[in-house]
């Protein structure tokens, strides 16, 4: 495995990792988010700016070696694994 992580890869398209983007956990879902909030994908008239990751991409990030954050929002513990 290498060191860092350059591409995310989500259904059949692979989205480049840039500075600030996170890995949001909130305790049932793994979403990938940019940190720029720049568009990840176009459905239908919405704009989205954060995709679920699946348990296979999941399993490839080294989150060991990534800043993580803890928070609470609305009472749910939430955390939060920057690049």
């Amino acid at each position: 495995m290498s060191l860092t992580l350059n591409k995310v890869k989500i259904g059949r398209k692979e989205y480049d990792v840039k500075s600030g983007d996170y890995i949001l956990y909130n305790g049932a879902v793994y979403q990938f988010c940019a940190g720029d909030k720049r568009t990840l994908k176009h459905q239908g008239f919405d704009v989205l700016n954060t995709l679920q990751l699946p348990v296979t991409m999941v399993k490839k990030i080294p989150f060991i070696r990534m800043v993580k954050v803890n928070f609470q929002r609305e009472g749910i513990d939430m955390t939060k694994w920057y690049f």
